[in-house]
């Protein structure tokens, strides 16, 4: 027996998994959120951003950026240009590479349809300098302006898992 949906039935299907996918927090995270970017495109200077609340200057924290791209996603990778704003104003630029594809072509995380989901690491075994509000701006480093297939981008922050000694 095979089940076959309408379009609109599917395109609800899709939605209440994505919905689903992103209202999960996991247990200890103090912060979990995603940005959805456009279906046209994540134009080069359109950022990201989410605002992290510190509390604890003193714990060590683990950082992570989630990556849901779809399967029409031109490359290998994906390059983050990553600010991070202070509570007092002072900013911290970083990179990251994200790979989402194996060399044969195989997507990376998990997939269900054409969206795939994967997380990496950023950073481990951090600390804050200080309490307070933090935003992470994130914008992507491709080389075309322009890049389809990046749904959306996401940042969790939980207590490290180990601390660095």
């Amino acid at each position: 027996m095979t089940l076959t949906l309408s379009r609109p039935v599917a395109a609800l299907a899709i939605a209440a998994m994505i919905l689903a996918m992103s209202a999960c927090q996991r247990s200890g995270d103090i912060y979990n959120s995603y940005v959805a970017l456009p279906n046209t495109g994540w134009s080069a200077d359109s950022l990201a951003v989410f605002r992290v609340d510190v509390s604890d200057a003193d714990a060590a924290y683990d950082l992570y950026f989630m990556i849901r791209n779809q399967n029409n996603y031109a490359y290998q990778n994906l390059w983050l240009f990553i600010d991070i704003v202070a509570p007092d104003g002072s900013m911290r630029r970083d990179t990251l590479d994200c790979i989402l594809a194996e060399r044969d072509g195989r997507w990376k995380g998990s997939g269900w349809g054409s969206l795939y989901d994967a997380e990496y690491p950023y950073r481990l075994s951090t600390r804050f300098a200080a309490p307070g509000l933090y935003r992470f701006r994130i914008g992507h480093g491709m080389r075309h302006d322009d890049i389809e297939g990046i749904h959306s981008i996401g940042l969790r922050v939980t207590p490290a898992q180990s601390v660095a000694q």
